[in-house]
């Protein structure tokens, strides 16, 4: 019996599936805001261009006597579209006598580099949803204690779940923060900082600090403030590109997604925003 050989044919689809990996898990760990939302990636199968989530109004409670009857009531419905229309793209290609040359792994380093980019990419997305659909806080300047009180509020007064709420905060405004005594002191509120993973709490909110935002820019939202989506996740593909060289090849990753916030106009927000998230005016 002949013995088996692996070819190239197989070793070829291994790596292109251990790169596509890569990148996948490199793209999650660039983006931020991807597990302070909701993924719905579930429910973008093949052949659809958007998803679709009802949005229920309520009932109102009364008080039946003895043998009287009440109204019937019905609830009010119309839906949240997700559309799935943001087709990110990347192509690259390394001359292979600039490669042969440098004592870096440059096929590995362009994908986690191009899989990075597609991760803050994904967060200027989301950031901008935010941005857009988020109510306001009224006073102006940088965050202190009673703009963070205001956004808890505000989402406690529309029943956000203050247990899946985060508060995102730019860089610049780590040093204010860090003049609350609620965020910075483990005998006011909770555990010292340095103890947890995350940057710490303040009022039981957890606090994500993000290049994903700019100078003087936070906000504070509900996990089911805004929904994402991806039709297809982060791939790599690759073709000889000759005229650059001998081994040279292009390459390309890409995904399809779509982020959108939910319930705008819902409980006690303005038509046009959103109750689950509030953001600080700039």
């Amino acid at each position: 019996m002949a013995d088996s050989i692996i070819g190239s044919s197989q070793t070829l689809a291994t790596k292109m599936d251990l790169i596509t990996d890569m990148a996948q898990k490199e793209l999650k760990a660039a983006a931020i805001f991807s597990s302070y939302f909701q993924d719905v990636s579930v429910y973008a199968k093949k052949g659809v261009k958007s998803i679709s989530f009802p949005k229920l109004g309520s009932f109102t409670v009364g008080e039946r006597g003895s043998g009287a009857t009440l109204d019937a009531q019905s609830i009010s419905s119309s839906a949240d579209q997700l559309d799935l229309s943001i087709p990110a793209y990347i192509k690259w290609i390394v001359d292979p006598n600039d490669e042969i040359q440098s004592t870096l792994d440059w096929e590995l380093e362009t994908l986690s580099r191009a899989a990075s980019s597609h991760g803050r990419y994904f967060d200027q997305k989301l950031k901008a949803v935010v941005l857009a659909d988020a109510a306001e806080v009224a006073a102006t300047g940088s965050i202190d204690r009673d703009k963070v009180l205001e956004m808890r509020e505000y989402l406690k007064k529309n029943e956000a779940n203050l247990n899946e709420c985060t508060l995102f905060v730019a860089a610049s405004e780590m040093t204010n923060l860090l003049k609350i005594d609620e965020f910075s002191r483990a005998d006011v509120y909770g555990s010292p900082v340095t103890q947890t993973g995350l940057i710490g709490r303040v009022f039981g909110i957890p606090v994500v600090e993000t290049n994903a935002l700019e100078d003087g820019e936070f906000f504070m939202a509900e996990k089911g403030a805004v929904v994402y989506g991806f039709q297809r996740n982060p791939a790599v593909g690759e073709e000889p590109a000759i005229d650059f060289g001998v081994g040279c090849m292009k390459k390309a990753m890409d995904a399809l997604y779509g982020i959108k916030s939910v319930q705008i106009g819902m409980a006690n927000a303005l038509p046009t925003k959103s109750p689950l998230m509030i953001k600080f005016k700039a």
